[in-house]
């Protein structure tokens, strides 16, 4: 059932039925009385504020000195601990553990390792950066063998072709003094060692071929194969063969096929022998195939009627890749005469000669054309200093015995 509603007069008698209360404060007294109530309240919030402040000041000062001196103290108790807890778990967890701090083990010498080589780095660029590589540097040019420098030694001279199989370039090496009956074993030696590409030249040997001594004196006998390239490719072969054994004093090559007598070559024709001549007449250019090769004499692979006009030659300046001039233009002569194997040069007054590698290397391409035409000795007259390298200007010159050493 719904509850009945109040009247008004109803409500009204309620409440003069209710006890009388009455304040029988005066008003001083509850004037008093909310006066110290704001003030309990005005003080309570200031002493919260200055007992946070305090909390702060400790909280802070005991951080600022432990968080140096316990740092080590934390990690070895957090070790300690760690290796407590480590044996109280199960054996695959104490594994799972063991990866873990393998892992972070890992991370940190990884860290220290790529910082390392970072610093490395750092030193190699500035390595690089102040010294210029050396391979890039010129090499010093390859100076001739005379007499004198074969004291108890002896040397083997190979022609080796250069890059574009132009000209063959005669390069010698030094080795220990050994019987001229081993000379062609010697030789064989040195064209397996070789390795020409180091000094800017073709690789050549070795060859498919065998030498020996021939049945004659000064004679070497070659024994090629019938399907050997050579044949096909006699022109230079027989150039490199001729320029190797002239420096050997072998005068005539002798050849066989495959136990045959006679070898027929591509253009050549069949040869049965062919002579190698002493004397050629020919003048010496340079040849130098880029900035880090030696720099080569190399005889030209023309003669010329007389000397005078081949030392001419040896200045003039051939539109082949790789060969210059061997004599400059301002090493300049007035006249030349001969009597017997020595040759006089007689400089001019304006003749540029210095004591520096280009002059030695031109004053000796001029002894090694006076060799083509059957010279032993040079003269130099008026020259402007008395000595080039090795060679002593006021006295007659031996010519070398063999061109450009490698070793």
């Amino acid at each position: 059932m719904r509850k009945p509603r109040w009247k008004e007069n109803e409500i009204e008698d309620m409440l003069h039925q209710l006890p009388k209360v009455q304040d029988k404060r005066t008003k001083d007294e509850v004037y008093a009385r909310i006066h110290n109530k704001k003030r309990k309240k005005q003080w309570f919030p200031l002493i919260v504020g200055v007992a946070s402040l305090f909390l702060m000041v400790v909280l802070a000062s005991s951080l600022i000195i432990g968080k140096e001196g316990t740092t080590s103290k934390e990690e070895s108790s957090d070790k300690k601990l760690a290796v407590s807890e480590l044996k109280s778990l199960p054996d695959h967890e104490q594994q799972d553990s063991k990866v873990k701090d393998k892992s972070a083990e890992d991370k940190e010498e990884n860290s220290k390792l790529q910082s390392k080589r970072e610093e490395d780095i750092e030193t190699k660029e500035e390595v690089f950066d102040s010294e210029p590589v050396k391979k890039d540097k010129a090499v010093a040019l390859a100076p001739a063998i005379y007499p004198d420098d074969l004291k108890n030694k002896s040397t083997i001279t190979m022609g080796v072709p250069d890059n574009q199989q132009n000209f063959v370039i005669p390069i010698s090496i030094v080795v220990n003094r050994y019987d001229e009956s081993d000379t062609l074993n010697q030789l064989v030696n040195q064209m397996s060692d070789i390795n020409e590409e180091q000094y800017g030249l073709s690789d050549y040997f070795p060859l498919d071929i065998e030498i020996t001594q021939g049945t004659e004196m000064n004679t070497a006998h070659i024994e090629l194969h019938e399907d050997s390239q050579l044949l096909d490719e006699d022109i230079l072969f027989l150039h490199t063969m001729e320029e190797t054994l002239s420096y050997l004093n072998i005068e005539k090559m002798t050849f066989a096929t495959d136990g045959k007598q006679g070898a027929r070559f591509a253009h050549a024709g069949f040869l049965k022998e062919a002579d190698i001549p002493q004397q050629k007449n020919r003048t010496f250019l340079l040849y130098q195939n880029d900035e880090s090769s030696p720099k080569f004499l190399v005889p030209s692979n023309m003669d010329y009627q007389d000397f005078e006009e081949a030392l001419q030659a040896g200045k003039e300046e051939p539109d082949i890749e790789g060969i210059s001039s061997a004599i400059p233009d301002d090493l300049i002569w007035e006249k030349i005469s001969s009597d017997g194997d020595l040759v006089t040069i007689q400089l001019a007054e304006q003749a540029a000669i210095e004591n520096s590698e280009d002059s030695l290397q031109a004053l000796e391409a001029i002894l090694f054309i006076a060799k083509e035409f059957g010279f032993n000795r040079v003269k130099f007259e008026n020259a402007p200093i008395e000595k080039v390298g090795n060679l002593n200007l006021t006295e007659d010159i031996v010519v070398p015995k063999a061109p450009n050493q490698v070793n």
